[in-house]
């Protein structure tokens, strides 16, 4: 069908041909799960004939327009924990602050957040999409999983849904998560220029295997180079959280003048184990929870992640995407440098 007086195709003329309602038309254009299947794709199909484009001007207006007022009530969200192996997801700075970020973006949107535990004795996957679904919540926001590789058992195909990070291996999602490789980039570009050359890692093995060894291979990629500078030092690839004895043991043996950890409390751990810091060795951390600490590095801003889940997850919604995506998107968000004191200046 084609447009040959050259005027831009309105949605009022896509209704005029169609023979529907204007309202018909503009929440099919916005695959809103209120419309037929078979209509939405009718009147799509229509509006690629007709040549029709959508208004930027408008849409910049109708965004305006909703931003400007307060939004009412649309439904629930569902924080979904799968809580294997008594896992308190709260204990984690990272994803306590995603869930509250989530909550405040929610409420933006018109949504509340309310937390679902799959793992209830009393509670299946088919149990669970039976309350969802009395309870017309149809986007779903699942906490982080506790271990990498981890697969979830759940009837995607009736809810919209995101999660975080890489650990949930089947099924594939849309992301949100932290540039955790260009965060670590960015802790090494950052020592190097304070003049440290003997740079360690010092990074739990799980936790790095958790973020698709992205903190690995940030380093790496800094410390080899296109030159090929092969490592001095080897990695450290254990917490030291509970007992800095092998920590110490690899410091004293290699003598590094800086270290790139995943400990959040590197600072006082190594302090407390006789370390003078940043005198004797600089400390440097690309995943902080948050700037309330002394230790320099990359600040990983969940509550904005969280923030950025929503947004995902609600245009997902509007958009009328349910089940497993064909190709998962993934939202990296960077990370801000924070001073701290365990550097030399």
């Amino acid at each position: 069908m084609k447009n040959p007086s050259g005027k831009r195709i309105r949605q009022r003329d896509i209704a005029e041909v169609a023979g529907v309602h204007l309202t018909t038309v503009c929440l099919s254009l916005k695959n809103h799960p209120s419309i037929p299947v078979a209509t939405r794709e009718r009147i799509a199909r229509l509006a690629r004939e007709m040549g029709y484009t959508p208004d930027p001007m408008l849409a910049a207006l109708a965004s305006y327009r909703t931003r400007m007022r307060t939004p009412a009530f649309q439904g629930t969200l569902a924080w979904l924990v799968n809580a294997v192996d008594d896992y308190d997801w709260k204990s984690n700075p990272h994803y306590h602050d995603y869930y509250r970020g989530a909550a405040e973006q929610a409420k933006v949107h018109g949504y509340t957040l309310d937390t679902f535990e799959i793992r209830r004795p009393d509670m299946t996957p088919e149990r669970l999409a039976s309350v969802l679904r009395a309870r017309h919540i149809n986007g779903v926001l699942l906490c982080p999983q506790s271990k990498p590789g981890t697969s979830l058992e759940f009837p995607w195909g009736q809810v919209s849904s995101v999660t975080f990070g890489y650990k949930l291996d089947n099924p594939r999602l849309h992301a949100v998560t932290a540039t955790h490789y260009r965060n670590t980039v960015r802790v090494m570009c950052e020592l190097r220029a304070r003049g440290y050359r003997r740079i360690g890692f010092a990074f739990s093995r799980s936790h790095d295997a958790g973020i698709a060894r992205n903190y690995l291979a940030g380093f790496l990629t800094e410390q080899i180079g296109y030159e090929m500078r092969m490592p001095e030092i080897p990695p450290y690839l254990e917490s030291y959280r509970g007992d800095t004895g092998g920590v110490m043991l690899w410091i004293r043996q290699y003598k590094p003048d800086a270290i790139v950890t995943g400990e959040y409390g590197a600072f006082e751990l190594l302090e407390k184990a006789g370390m003078e810091i940043p005198g004797e060795l600089g400390v440097a951390c690309p995943t902080l929870p948050n700037n309330r600490t002394r230790l320099a590095g990359m600040v990983e801003d969940c509550v904005h992640i969280g923030a950025v889940a929503v947004d995902s997850l609600v245009a997902a919604i509007h958009r009328g995407e349910k089940g497993v995506p064909a190709q998962p998107v993934r939202i990296l968000v960077d990370g801000t440098w924070h001073e701290g004191e365990s550097l030399r200046s």
